[in-house]
């Protein structure tokens, strides 16, 4: 789940008492210019009051910024005398020749919301996404921050899907069936790919969550249904996490689709591929879903059936910067 520290920022924040962030001396400068210490402090500010609690330390957000490719000279943060006002991190990656970046949080501080100050972040934040070469741009944000939603709505980003994070633990004790013409599971034929090669897929979903991205789940298990006659039908990319004596401790699914020529004939293969990533269904382990696509309620039926419980439900947003490519791999 991708934070933004703006569910409040429609709202005059602060006590009623004057600070330096009632003074029209907020001022931007980049993170590379903010030591780890200033950093941290932005981002605990930014997410005060925010709908779980995402307080950091100076340790893991220093593994934050490795982890999900931010950087530092074209992120953005901004200061209230010397009182941290706000932030926006910007990572960026290429794949298949195209730089595609993605907003890694948002925040206010609550001393400087309702001020316009989001607004301000995120136009500078686009810019610079522009300067480091991006042609496309995604972030995520929580379903019922409208105020967020506007924001990023203001400065060209669009919603193109609808995400779910769903969990459950435990055994599962029997996977939902579906029927359909090829009797079952026993009439596919599962292969088990690098996720770039999900990428040749016809009906691979390139928009994506951050953390679903094939590019960044290079050491993951992509997933591969195909019919009788060989012709790929579905796919899924999964992460599997085993304990030291090699027992299944956790599995976490990214991406589940069906080819959407299938129609109706689509739930077969879908039932194929969720069972396949969530793995033998005695095995007592977590199962969970991050950033997963809700663009196919069977998919959404299947996790409720099995068991998953709603963690959070997010839009996708996306900008298109430059000319579009379709074909990232």
């Amino acid at each position: 789940m991708t934070g933004d520290g703006l569910q409040a920022e429609t709202e005059k924040g602060g006590t009623g008492m004057e600070s330096s962030a009632d003074r029209s001396d907020i001022r931007l400068c980049r993170l590379e210019d903010c030591t780890f210490r200033q950093a941290v402090e932005l981002w605990n500010a930014g997410f005060s009051g925010y709908y779980s609690d995402m307080t950091t330390t100076v340790e893991k957000f220093a593994v934050r910024l490795g982890r999900e490719s931010i950087r530092p000279d074209l992120s953005v943060a901004a200061f209230a005398g010397d009182e941290p006002a706000g932030f926006v991190l910007v990572a960026l990656k290429e794949a298949g020749g195209v730089k595609i970046a993605w907003n890694g949080g948002t925040g206010v501080s609550p001393a400087c919301r309702g001020r316009g100050l989001a607004k301000r972040l995120m136009r500078e934040a686009v810019e610079a996404m522009k300067r480091g070469g991006a042609e496309l741009a995604y972030l995520e944000v929580v379903q019922q921050n409208a105020g967020a939603v506007a924001v990023y709505e203001s400065v060209g980003f669009r919603i193109v899907d609808g995400l779910i994070g769903a969990k459950r633990t435990g055994p599962v004790g029997r996977y939902p069936q579906a029927d359909d013409e090829n009797g079952g599971k026993e009439g596919y034929t599962l292969s088990v790919v690098k996720p770039r090669e999900l990428t040749r897929l016809p009906f691979f979903r390139f928009d994506a969550a951050w953390s679903g991205q094939w590019f960044n789940r290079a050491e993951d298990d992509g997933i591969v249904v195909s019919g009788v006659d060989g012709k790929p039908l579905a796919y899924a990319l999964v992460r599997r996490a085993q304990d030291e004596d090699g027992a299944l401790r956790a599995v976490t699914l990214y991406h589940c689709a069906a080819d959407p020529a299938l129609g109706d004939r689509r739930t077969g293969p879908l039932h194929a591929a969720l069972e396949a990533a969530f793995g033998p269904a005695e095995a007592d382990c977590a199962r969970a879903t991050d950033n997963l696509s809700m663009s196919d309620p069977a998919v959404v039926e299947w996790l409720k059936a099995a068991g998953f419980e709603t963690a959070y439900t997010q839009y996708l947003m996306k900008a298109a910067f430059g000319t579009e490519r379709r074909d990232l791999s």
